[in-house]
């Protein structure tokens, strides 16, 4: 059963976590940003997804979230990579936020 979570977690999260991500890096002049793109959704990917398999009910809480928008699918990488703590600094500062809109399930 914790594989099917996992799965559908990646479906419904990663792979929108992922595409996003490129999305909002699309343009972006600096490669060390993408790069810190990639290097946060190589590390992080794995770990949300084993975290899905273990908690089950944050993963249906975060999976119906992003689904429906009250969730912004980068705010599940902040805190963890440093790597991820700049993409998303970079991503909050692009989108005219502040960073911290405290949309995203604690992790």
């Amino acid at each position: 059963m914790s594989e099917f979570i996992s799965y559908l977690f990646a479906i419904l999260v990663v792979g929108p976590l992922q595409a996003e991500i490129s999305e909002r890096l699309r343009g972006v002049p600096s490669t060390e940003i993408v790069q810190a793109g990639r290097a946060c959704v190589a590390a992080e990917a794995p770990r949300l997804l084993q975290r899905a398999q273990e908690d089950w009910g944050w993963a249906a809480a975060n999976a119906v979230g992003v689904s429906v928008g009250l969730i912004d699918p980068a705010s599940l990488l902040a805190g963890e990579n440093a790597d991820c703590d700049r993409l998303v600094q970079v991503l909050s500062q692009s989108r005219g936020g502040n960073g911290d809109d405290g949309a995203g399930i604690a992790l």
